[in-house]
């Protein structure tokens, strides 16, 4: 895989434009789907959310690029827009592209898996005032340190490439989380991210302790514990935890890694 960018072409002049076309025609022309491996295809300039999808298996990914690496927090859509494409089901996976403006170069490049993009992970901002041009419009946040590991799949970083099939593997875990409904989606990735923090055998007084953290994103629920077994019974039936003997667990999600640069 290439990490030079596309070069800069004449007829863009401001850098926000030049660094949109070029970080879209390094994934059009390197990189390929996590789901099929086949090549993406870029939807048409102008196009809302979307910005490439798969040529074999039509998996949907939204491109944000910048030149500085991302915080645990990503700008993302209108709020209650990007509420409704979550429980539709429509909400495209991500790619995170952080490249090098003094050489022109990807450094890091994350999928965040769409599974794991639920309603918990999304944080509303304050809406904009009554003086603005768009006034009362509402912006969200995507927070990664509310998704879980699993669907948070690293392709390169610092400059170093991960397997093919890692990445292809890793996907097709994050996949499974799929076949929950979108509006359980976040009590399990809430659940998930526990589980990866206990990494990899534990027990269930060991998620008991999460009782509070859990409690304080789901207000809604007063049966903390219960609800806690439940999410591992789903998360066993998913293939991503193990029951090794009452309450033992295993985790068996395999989280990114990549070799680290000295």
């Amino acid at each position: 895989m290439k990490l030079d960018l596309c070069p800069p072409l004449p007829q863009y002049s401001s850098a926000s434009q030049v660094a949109r076309v070029s970080t879209e025609c390094w994934v059009e022309q390197n990189f390929y789907c996590p789901s099929c491996s086949s090549t993406l295809v870029p939807y048409p300039h102008g196009t809302k959310v979307y910005d490439f999808y798969s040529s074999t298996c039509h998996e949907r990914f939204q491109l944000k690029a910048a030149s500085h690496p991302f915080s645990n927090r990503i700008l993302d859509s209108e709020y209650h827009t990007a509420l409704n494409s979550i429980l539709a089901n429509q909400q495209p996976s991500l790619f995170l592209l952080h490249y090098d403006r003094s050489n022109w170069k990807v450094e890091d490049l994350k999928i965040v898996h769409r599974s794991c993009i639920s309603l918990s992970c999304i944080i509303p901002r304050k809406p904009l005032a009554q003086t603005a041009r768009r006034a009362g419009w509402q912006g969200c946040l995507v927070s990664l340190e509310r998704i879980p590991m699993l669907g948070q799949i690293e392709v390169i970083r610092h400059g170093v490439v991960r397997d093919k099939v890692e990445v292809i593997g890793q996907w097709k875990q994050s996949d499974t989380l799929l076949r929950a409904e979108p509006a359980r989606r976040g009590w399990l990735a809430d659940t998930l991210t526990c589980v990866e923090r206990l990494f990899s055998t534990f027990t269930l007084d060991e998620m008991y302790a999460f009782e509070k953290e859990l409690a304080a994103k789901h207000p809604e629920n007063h049966h903390i514990r219960p609800k806690i077994r439940q999410q591992l019974q789903l998360l066993r039936d998913l293939g991503l935890v193990k029951f090794i003997s009452p309450g033992m667990y295993q985790y068996l999600g395999t989280p990114s890694q990549l070799p680290r640069c000295p």
